[in-house]
């Protein structure tokens, strides 16, 4: 005889089915130049993004209100300054950037980089669904311009505070992680 405690339980177990999305599957946008999947079904936590960032990628200093950003580094080499840290994530690697810590990246090498992202709240699919083109085909010739895409970045919780990491700085943090 089932408890109404354990109906209950399984009631609130059932409430969301279990779902996956397959390789190449979810919601596709272009997005900063790159490719951006929303990997998570709706309403499903965390939320995952896989990103794929070309050679040279890079985003401007910014910070986030609400969320922490944190990514699982699936292929490339990302230069990283999380506040006063610095370092280069490579394939295999997690890294944790804490929301209100302003922080920046940059593509090293001449191979893309393809990132999961991790996130407990919608703040950053927020901005990439209003900032991005969905990717129903190749990218589009014209990109937002950066004032505009730096508005909406603000208003969706990820302000920019500054500029982005520059080759130069990227190739000091590299050379700083291999002891040159």
């Amino acid at each position: 005889m089932m408890t109404q405690t354990s109906q209950h339980a399984e009631g609130a177990a059932t409430a969301r089915r279990g779902i996956k999305t397959g390789a190449g599957e979810g919601q596709a946008y272009w997005f900063f130049g790159g490719r951006t999947v929303i990997r998570s079904p709706e309403g499903a936590r965390p939320v995952i993004i896989e990103m794929e960032l070309g050679p040279g990628g890079h985003a401007p200093l910014h910070v986030h209100r609400n969320i922490d950003d944190s990514f699982y580094l699936l292929s490339g080499q990302i230069a990283v300054r999380c506040g006063e840290d610095t370092f280069v994530a490579r394939p295999g690697d997690y890294v944790s950037q804490p929301k209100g810590v302003p922080h920046t990246f940059f593509v090293l090498g001449d191979q893309p980089a393809v990132i999961l992202q991790t996130h407990e709240g919608e703040d950053f699919l927020d901005f990439i669904r209003q900032a991005g083109t969905p990717a129903t085909g190749p990218a589009p010739a014209d990109q937002p311009s950066l004032d505009w895409l730096y508005q909406v970045a603000d208003a969706t919780g990820q302000p920019v505070t500054g500029p982005p990491m520059t080759a130069e700085e990227a190739a000091r943090i590299l050379a700083a992680s291999s002891g040159g």
